[in-house]
């Protein structure tokens, strides 16, 4: 797998525009990878999510990280459009969380459920329900929950094309510690990402050891 940290040129006007329309970073994100467009839609949804491409823009910054199976070629964006911008590879095994592993995590997602009588998923916006949310997520990703904080964070908005619906996803912010209950499950979590609004700058799990000495 490969992380890549952008930092976005504010003063090009791409960027500016981008960042206004989620839909539009998104297809800019892809253009470092190769091109689906002859491929069918449905083809292309899956074949996104077998690159298993995960973003997010940091909070009240100009600095994107990007999640990908595939490498990335950064250099297919525009002149202008980045800054700066370093990718690595790693590979997130089993053996590197073991049981009771404690780590640092930072999480943008969606915290969502399924209206019942519509059958649409409509945002979680208050704190104990997002908590509850986030639990839940864990418990289903392999990890417990040792310390959370939730942050506010600004919805992502965006439009296919004039005329379509528009996109909105309601976001939060969790960051603190977790504890891994089961490997297999917490790599799989890490390399898929959690909850909703994977392809719009959700569910990139952000890891970090935390160091006793």
């Amino acid at each position: 797998m490969y992380l890549s940290q952008l930092i976005l040129n504010d003063r090009d006007r791409k960027v500016r525009h981008d960042l206004s329309n989620i839909h539009n970073l998104h297809r800019s994100i892809m253009q470092a990878f190769p091109d689906l467009e002859p491929l069918p839609d449905e083809e292309q949804k899956r074949v996104r999510a077998d690159w298993q491409i995960l973003f997010r823009l940091e909070t009240d910054s100009n600095v994107l990280l990007v999640q990908s199976e595939l490498e990335p070629d950064w250099g297919k964006l525009p002149l202008t459009y980045l800054s700066q911008h370093q990718c690595k590879s790693f590979q997130p095994e089993i053996d590197q969380f073991p049981v009771k592993r404690l780590l640092r995590f930072r999480l943008k997602a969606n915290p969502s459920k399924r209206d019942k009588e519509t059958g649409k998923t409509v945002g979680l916006y208050y704190q104990p329900d997002q908590e509850a949310w986030f639990t839940r997520q864990a418990a289903q990703h392999g990890f417990s929950v040792e310390g959370l904080d939730i942050i506010p964070a600004a919805n992502l908005w965006g439009a296919k094309a004039k005329g379509q619906p528009q996109i909105k996803i309601h976001t939060a912010l969790f960051q603190g510690v977790l504890k891994v209950q089961d490997p297999a499950l917490f790599v799989k979590a890490v390399r898929q990402g959690i909850g909703k609004g994977k392809s719009y700058g959700c569910g990139l799990l952000s890891l970090q050891r935390i160091d006793f000495r």
